[in-house]
C-alpha cells in the first residue's frame, strides 16, 4: 500500500493536474494506493503523523509515504513522522526549488519519478536535522535539506509574499525567482554580530554576519551550493557563514555559490559539527527547508544520523 501525500497547489496550481496523470498510471498498473490531498498549510504534517501512528499495539506494518510537492511539503511530512512504525519515504518533486531531489539525484519529471519509486534500486537511511528556537514557546522543527538564519531566510520570506514565484512557475523557470528576489533582498540587507558554538566545545565569534546556513543536503534555494561538501549520510551538519558589510561584495559570493566556487572567497567560512548553537545580537528570520519562522536571536541545530529511510 502506497500512501500519496499530494500538494495540489504545488508549482502554482499545477500539482493537481500532474497528480491526475500519475493516478492514471497507477490504475493501469493495478497499484494499491491511497491519495491524501493537502488542504491547508501544516496539513501534510498532520497526515504524516496520523499515518505513522499505529492503531493498536499489533499494528507494526510498514508505511510507504510518497510525497508529491515541493521541499516545503517534504519538510512538513518529515517533521510529522512519529517513527512509531517503520516508514519509507519517496519523493516526486513538483515544487519550484526541488533542492532535495537535486541533491539526491532523483528524477525531475513526475512520470520518471513515479517509475523510479515503483521500481526502487536502493532504500538507504539518510540524516535529517532539527532546529530549536524560541524562549517562552520553544519550537522544534526537522529539516531534510537546510536551515538558515539571516539573508537566506529573508529571501524565503520575500518569496512567500511575492507573486514573482507564481509567475516564473507558469513558464517553468521558478528557480530564477530566487535570484531576482535575492538581488532585491541584498539591497535591503542588514548584518549583525554573534557567535557559533560547535559541539558544545568550540566557540567562534563572528562579525558582519549576512547569514548562516546549515546543510544536510548540498543544494539550497533552487540550486545554490552553499555547502558543496554536505553529505546526507555522514551524521554531520555543514555550516556556511557568509559575512560582509558591503552589499556589492555579497552578490559575487552568491553568484559563485551557484557553482560551489565561493568557498575560498573573503568572508566565507565553513564548519562541520554534529550540534551547533547560533547567537545573533539582532533577531533574524529563520527557515527550515524554505518554511519561514519569526525572527530569532538564538538557534540550536542538531543532526540525527541515518534515521530516515528513503527510496532511491
Amino acid at each position: 500500500m502506497y500512501h500519496f501525500i499530494i500538494n495540489p497547489h504545488s508549482q502554482s496550481g499545477k500539482g493537481y493536474p500532474i497528480w491526475l496523470r500519475l493516478e492514471k498510471k497507477l490504475k493501469r498498473k493495478n497499484i494499491e494506493y491511497t491519495p491524501h490531498l493537502t488542504r491547508y498549510p501544516g496539513h501534510a504534517r498532520e497526515l504524516a503523523a496520523a499515518l505513522t501512528t499505529p492503531s493498536c499495539d499489533a499494528d507494526k506494518e510498514e508505511r510507504i509515504l510518497i510525497i508529491m510537492g515541493g521541499d516545503g511539503t517534504l519538510n512538513e511530512v518529515i517533521d510529522g513522522l512519529t517513527f512509531r512504525v517503520p516508514a519509507t519515504v519517496g519523493y516526486i518533486p513538483t515544487g519550484s526549488g526541488n533542492d532535495f531531489a537535486r541533491s539526491m539525484r532523483l528524477p525531475k519529471r513526475p512520470g520518471q519519478a513515479l517509475k523510479h519509486i515503483l521500481n526502487p534500486k536502493y532504500l538507504p537511511y539518510i540524516d535529517y536535522g532539527t532546529a530549536s528556537f524560541g524562549r517562552s514557546d520553544l519550537t522544534h522543527r526537522r529539516f531534510a535539506v537546510s536551515c538558515g538564519i539571516g539573508l537566506d531566510a529573508d529571501i524565503c520570506q520575500a518569496l512567500f509574499t511575492s507573486k514573482l514565484k507564481e509567475w516564473t512557475n507558469r513558464f517553468y523557470i521558478g528557480k530564477f525567482s530566487y535570484i531576482l528576489v535575492g538581488i532585491r533582498q541584498i539591497a535591503r540587507m542588514q548584518t549583525c554580530s554573534g557567535y557559533l558554538e560547535l559541539d558544545r566545545s568550540r566557540r567562534i565569534n563572528l562579525k558582519r554576519i549576512a547569514f548562516i546556513s546549515s546543510h544536510i543536503q548540498r543544494y539550497e534555494g533552487g540550486g545554490f551550493l552553499f555547502s558543496p561538501q554536505a553529505n546526507a549520510g555522514d551524521g554531520l551538519l555543514d555550516l556556511c557563514v557568509i559575512a560582509s558589510t558591503n552589499r556589492l561584495k555579497i552578490l559575487p559570493v552568491l553568484l559563485a555559490s551557484k557553482f560551489g566556487r565561493h568557498c575560498n572567497m573573503r568572508g566565507v567560512h565553513h564548519y562541520r559539527c554534529k550540534e551547533a548553537f547560533i547567537h545573533m545580537d539582532k533577531p533574524r528570520h529563520v527557515h527550515t527547508d524554505g518554511e519561514i519562522f519569526s525572527p530569532q536571536t538564538d538557534l540550536t541545530l542538531s543532526c540525527f544520523e541515518r534515521c530516515l529511510r528513503i527510496i532511491l
